[in-house]
């Protein structure tokens, strides 16, 4: 089996030029798994420690999205080991986000980072931004970053109003008689870092007043996975063949 995994990499990757020699895969060394994390929020009620948000200066570097970023890159993850999460916890928390990876390891001690976002939003911002690093080591230890951004609405200039101040009009002040109002923007952030270690196949929680976390790691075989990140990586649209940059996008089998 781990002959035919080696014959597959080289015909199919290394025919794309996206390795060198000296960064194959080994099968002897790599790991692959399925990895599972739902992000949840819990309601005002249930809290009783005081967590503090800190003023948004700028929304200038902040993530906003756009219609077809909204579509496709926020896909739940349709099948967890936690069961059916959003009917059994929806009703008490509000899911930010469902997320399942494909992880291959090249060895004890590579990396994996992802990024994600939450299907809630206001006017394209995500009210949960994340990043998780997972490393491969005797645990499976990962490192999360979460900013979740309360949100507040702002009142454009009046026309009239100001047309009034300084004595002057225009055609706008004769037709508008109401305000603008600006749509919801980040207000206030909350920084949140969790850092968790856990054996493969055992159901992590990881536990905050405001955020609450599952994770969860389920090994597969390298030859599955190889075939489920390359199923993801063509562009379906196309059909065309595997890309170096399609590949890069996917965060797998590139040198970290």
């Amino acid at each position: 089996m781990k002959s035919l995994i080696a014959i597959f990499l080289s015909l199919n990757l290394l025919s794309t030029q996206i390795f060198a020699a000296d960064e194959q895969i080994n099968p002897d060394t790599a790991r692959a798994y399925e990895g599972y994390m739902v992000t949840f929020q819990w309601p005002d009620a249930l809290t009783s420690e005081q967590v503090n948000y800190k003023s948004i200066l700028s929304t200038d570097n902040l993530i906003r999205l756009t219609g077809d970023e909204k579509s496709t890159d926020n896909n739940n993850a349709q099948s967890t080991p936690f069961g059916n999460v959003e009917a059994r916890l929806g009703k008490n928390v509000t899911i930010l986000a469902n997320k399942k990876w494909t992880l291959i390891f090249r060895y004890p001690g590579d990396t994996i980072r992802k990024s994600f976002y939450s299907e809630q939003e206001k006017d394209g911002y995500p009210e949960l931004t994340g990043n998780i690093a997972i490393k491969l080591g005797r645990y499976l230890e990962s490192d999360i970053q979460y900013k979740h951004y309360l949100f507040d609405s702002f009142t454009q200039p009046d026309p009239i109003q100001n047309s009034e101040h300084d004595g002057s009009s225009s055609i706008f002040s004769q037709t508008k008689n109401q305000p603008d109002f600006k749509e919801f923007e980040p207000a206030l952030v909350l920084k949140l870092n969790q850092s968790n270690k856990t054996a493969s196949k055992k159901v992590n929680y990881l536990d905050h007043p405001t955020i609450g976390t599952l994770i969860y790691f389920e090994p597969i075989e390298l030859e599955d996975a190889i075939e489920k990140i390359a199923t993801q990586s063509v562009a379906p649209e196309t059909g065309k063949s595997l890309t170096y940059d399609s590949l890069q996008s996917t965060n797998e089998l590139t040198n970290r």
